[in-house]
């Protein structure tokens, strides 16, 4: 990204990494299914005239339910069981 301020050209660049981990990986009905992860991921702003910025940041997930053939979803949906359940109370 480049901008002219004052009639001088000022490059700034984004650099970005990212980083995840799956694990726990678990045999529900034969299929190994990871049961959580981690993504870090980091943005690097810098260039001519630019404030350097570094920021970080982090997801962590888990997955508590697993099933398979849930009545009402068809192969190309998923849904979380406890929202199936919400949907039908």
């Amino acid at each position: 990204m480049s901008s002219n301020r004052g009639g001088q050209e000022q490059n700034v660049f984004w650099e970005t990494s990212m980083e995840s981990m799956i694990e726990d990986y678990r045999y529900v009905d034969a299929i190994n299914i990871a049961h959580s992860g981690q993504t870090k991921v980091t943005l690097f702003r810098y260039g001519t005239g630019s404030v350097s910025h570094k920021r970080r940041l982090e997801e962590s997930w888990r997955i508590e339910e697993v099933d398979f053939n849930i009545w009402g979803l068809s192969k190309d949906c998923f849904l979380a069981p406890a929202d199936l359940k919400k949907e039908h109370e």
